[in-house]
């Protein structure tokens, strides 16, 4: 009796032991790997237009949820509406839903869209997207893609049927992009692209031709600072059956100068920036200055902008102090 009394409580220590080793480890949440590096793409929004003590929009865009698929999220507060919408890439088709960015609108603009776009081969899409309930544009088109000079030149051509407040036409799209570029020693990198458009409207004896030529340089003169210089020249001529495909003659010329600053503490100044831009087509010029903070949890650059936006020269009456929240790659 006593013998298998010894027995039965080894028994049962060795079931208590063994149980206790294979119990469930308590819950601990997880970022999904890479999590982290889709916090680059996050863009912040604070625009205070012309007023500092008046926000005009806030919030953040493509701000990715912690899940296994990268979604994006958008919730920007506006003066009269919300933005917010969610989005995923799922290999090459882009899904995305909710209410898009109107600017200073009433509201928003509600839109559902999915985009198949592959670099190479069959290209889709479909959008569906309204104004305060009402459906104005509603569009399908479905085509290929292909290359050529070992993808340098990508030649696009679709067929599709749009409605836009009640105008229904369908068209057809052809694009050929591409654009080459050589280093000059060890301080300067050339580039020269373009982009050639032709949307054609049989049923409304319409067409409209755009041209986009762009040549950009960046050049680096000492440790951390860079130089980046383009230009955009696009032609367009022709009409267009529908108004949201119209493309006109537009100018514009940037300048940027970067200086990151070596040996960031874990929290202290990253980078500096100055950024210059001329419409020359709406006779606008902007300048920015930027002061980007380098915080150790977070894998980009964050910091104020404030800059002046000078109005057209005739009047001056779009003059104004610009500030804003930007950020910056590490």
């Amino acid at each position: 009796m006593l013998k298998t009394g010894f027995v039965a409580l080894a028994l049962a220590t060795a079931t208590a032991g063994q149980a206790q080793s294979t119990a469930p480890e308590p819950f601990r949440f997880q970022f999904p790997a890479g999590y982290l590096g889709r916090l680059g793409g996050t863009e912040g929004v604070v625009d205070f237009g012309g007023e500092v003590t008046k926000v005009n929009a806030f919030g953040v865009r493509a701000f990715p949820l912690p899940t296994l698929q990268d979604l994006r999220v958008v919730l920007v507060k506006h003066n009269k509406y919300w933005e917010y919408n969610i989005s995923t890439r799922i290999k090459d088709t882009t899904l995305l839903a909710g209410i898009v960015n109107n600017g200073d609108a009433p509201a928003g603009v509600a839109k559902v869209e999915v985009t198949h776009d592959p670099f190479k081969g069959i290209q889709y899409g479909a959008s569906i997207q309204g104004y305060q309930g009402d459906p104005y544009i509603a569009r399908f088109n479905v085509g290929y893609a292909s290359t050529l000079w070992q993808d340098r030149i990508r030649i696009l051509n679709t067929v599709g049927i749009s409605a836009e407040n009640k105008l229904f036409a369908p068209y057809t799209f052809s694009q050929v992009n591409g654009g080459y570029g050589e280093p000059i020693g060890q301080q300067f990198n050339w580039r020269l692209d373009s982009t050639a458009r032709l949307y054609t409207f049989p049923l409304n004896d319409k067409a409209q031709w755009s041209v986009d030529i762009s040549p950009s340089l960046e050049y680096r003169p000492g440790a951390g600072v860079t130089l980046n210089l383009s230009h955009l020249e696009r032609f367009a001529g022709g009409e267009v059956a529908l108004p949201s495909f119209n493309l006109a003659r537009y100018e514009e010329s940037n300048a940027t100068i970067t200086y990151r600053i070596p040996g960031t503490p874990e929290f202290g100044i990253g980078a500096v920036r100055v950024r210059g831009s001329r419409n020359w087509t709406s006779d606008y010029t902007y300048l920015r200055n930027d002061v980007l903070l380098n915080i150790k949890a977070l894998p980009f650059l964050i910091g104020p902008s404030i800059g002046y936006q000078w109005g057209p020269a005739k009047d001056g009456s779009a003059s104004q102090m610009l500030y804003a929240i930007v950020v910056m790659g590490k």
